[in-house]
């Protein structure tokens, strides 16, 4: 089965006061955290590697490593339009069977190890849908096999995944991660 690795990095940062993505955190890109965890990753994990952004520095970045960067000049129509063109661009022509592991690049605690814990988790499982959580509380990233494309498809506004995962708990593997810091995101200027 196919995997491809979609980062979402297209987001206005209303809540963060400036483009949080670009901004430094302890001395690097915030974006750049989870592109460094997943070059530690074992190689042939994912088959492919989108990255869906409006900023012009990641398109570059990102292109020079090798994701098939995808544009987004609508991003004020949510992470709902993000996802739609991730998967427009991860449609298989040769109609083999997908899955999308959908991540967010301002989560800069999280580590390669518990990247790849997931997806070994979520393949062994035989679910559907597979995420991390912490006590309860899903977080990114999260898996979505090709039966929920169309769902995904579906979304709109600023709705993403989560509201398809908890339609769908009896075909949902949780992978806890024992340092719930890993799945904080940063939304808002410490």
């Amino acid at each position: 089965m196919k995997l491809t690795l979609i980062l979402l990095a297209a987001g206005n940062s209303r809540r963060f006061d400036g483009n949080k993505l670009l901004t430094p955190f302890h001395g690097k890109p915030m974006y750049q955290y989870i592109v460094e965890e997943v070059e530690k990753l074992p190689d042939g994990l994912f088959d492919d590697k989108i990255v869906v952004t409006q900023y012009p520095e990641i398109m570059e970045d990102l292109g020079k490593r090798g994701y098939m960067v995808v544009e987004n000049v609508q991003s004020s129509l949510g992470i709902s339009h993000s996802i739609h063109l991730a998967l427009e661009a991860a449609a298989s022509p040769d109609g083999e069977e997908a899955s999308y592991c959908f991540a967010v690049c301002d989560q800069p605690y999280l580590k390669a190890a518990t990247i790849e814990g997931l997806i070994e988790g979520w393949k062994n499982s035989k679910r559907g849908i597979g995420c991390l959580c912490n006590m309860g509380e899903f977080g990114n990233p999260a898996i979505f096999s090709e039966a929920y494309r169309n769902e995904l498809l579906a979304l709109e506004g600023d709705v993403g995944g989560k509201r398809v995962l908890r339609r769908h708990i009896d075909d949902l593997y949780l992978h806890e991660v024992d340092d719930g810091l890993e799945l904080v995101d940063i939304d808002v200027r410490g």
